[in-house]
């Protein structure tokens, strides 16, 4: 939209939508609720034979681990010392019920994707949808993750597509915030 003094006016966008994915998500529930695991490299997932890595700590990751790899794989990769565990599922539908209930608190239009990721639906509700506010929104959300959840942290992604919000999400993690609303 072009006004007569040369300005450009900023249109409202139609649509706005936030990705959110937690870092790591089963090997950080793992080291927040045991101490003696921060700071070490964590696999979550099968632990026998034919076992695949469900969640490699970004500390695992260093060597070369990552999610669906064979669990023997990421055994050769991983120094002595790694703990490889099978996973306490209620544990992380406990953390993820807190985060997804912060999500709907910004929109009613949440779709959880997994366990662990969802985009919401922001130009649903009553938001900032500037460059600014957008910014704002992301970053506090994140620091109320991190609270309610006892340490766990996410990346956040905001635009105006499902699309461009997970790639956005994607560039900065861990725990980071992306906005391509805007560019």
């Amino acid at each position: 939209m072009s006004h007569g003094d040369g300005h450009r006016a900023e249109a409202t966008p139609a649509r706005m939508i936030l990705h959110l994915d937690l870092d790591a998500f089963f090997a950080a529930v793992e080291q927040r609720d045991k101490p003696s695991l921060r700071g070490k490299p964590v696999i979550v997932g099968g632990t026998g034979g034919r076992g695949v890595v469900a969640t490699a700590s970004y500390e695992a990751r260093v060597f070369g681990a990552r999610s669906a790899m064979p669990t023997s794989e990421a055994r050769r990769k991983c120094p002595a010392g790694t703990a490889f565990l099978a996973g306490r599922f209620g544990a992380y539908r406990a953390s993820s019920a807190v985060v997804m209930e912060l999500l709907r608190e910004l929109s009613d239009l949440v779709e959880q994707v997994s366990i662990d990721e969802a985009y919401v639906h922001l130009a649903a509700a009553d938001h900032d949808l500037s460059a600014a506010g957008l910014t704002a929104l992301g970053k506090d959300l994140q620091s109320r993750v991190t609270e309610a959840t006892g340490g766990l942290t996410a990346a956040v992604g905001i635009a105006s597509s499902k699309m461009m919000a997970k790639i956005a999400s994607e560039l900065d993690k861990p725990g980071g915030q992306c906005d391509r609303a805007r560019q």
